[in-house]
């Protein structure tokens, strides 16, 4: 935790220090922040997303596991290979159903793939990470088991896209849709199986967050170093 408590300081740095962190982030407090810093305690994966997105670094970054790559691809070290990108895998299984509870936040592993490719689906290589499906509500867009490449820096949600969403403690994956009327709603594809949408209106957005879009799914296994 000593390498990564130092990397959140320096990424707090980036933006004033972590008290305009903590003014960032949603319900961290700055004793929890110190915490992290001093390795008492480790941040949960939506958090370290919510870092890299509030100080512009990258999780990988925050892991310890690449430079501190900015959207433009700048402070790679000389001789490093920059069409490829090794992303954070995590066991945080987020539902294709009625919502899980992530059990382990922190990355368990990590995969590797070329820019080229993330750059293609239109992601941002250096704010993308990997999770798991679970359920059926998605199916046939999403099976059961599946490991999907989302992108934290794409958290406006769009009519019709597919995101992973923090609700409370669980873990969604949803399709979005907008109502006429300014609600938005959390969507599964599988109709057949009479998931429910879940509403969400001005009154319950402070329950809702955006962790990132879903750029890519995964049929079959991906191999994890």
């Amino acid at each position: 935790m000593g390498d990564l408590g130092a990397r959140i300081r320096e990424a707090a740095g980036l933006i004033g220090g972590l008290d305009k962190l903590e003014a960032e982030l949603s319900g961290v407090s700055r004793r929890t922040l110190s915490d992290y810093v001093s390795g008492k305690s480790e941040p949960k994966a939506s958090t370290l997303v919510e870092i890299g997105q509030a100080t512009g670094v990258s999780i990988a970054w925050l892991m310890g596991e690449d430079s501190r790559g900015d959207a433009s691809g700048r402070n790679l070290p000389a001789g490093m290979n920059e069409n490829i990108v090794r992303l954070p895998r995590f066991d945080a299984r987020a539902s294709a159903g009625r919502g899980l509870v992530p059990i382990n936040e922190m990355p368990v592993g990590e995969v590797a793939f070329a820019r080229d490719f993330l750059r293609n689906l239109g992601a941002n290589p250096d704010y993308c990470y990997i999770l798991e499906a679970r359920g059926d509500s998605m199916w046939p867009t999403i099976p059961d088991g599946a490991l999907l490449i989302a992108d934290a820096s794409k958290t406006e949600v769009d009519d019709g896209r597919i995101y992973h969403f923090n609700v409370m403690d669980r873990a969604l994956v949803k399709r979005a849709r907008w109502s006429l009327d300014g609600k938005l709603f959390l969507t599964s594809d599988n109709i057949a199986a009479g998931y429910p949408p879940e509403e969400f209106t001005a009154d319950r957005i402070d329950e809702l967050r955006v962790v990132g879009r879903i750029m890519f799914t995964g049929h079959a296994p991906m191999p994890v170093r």
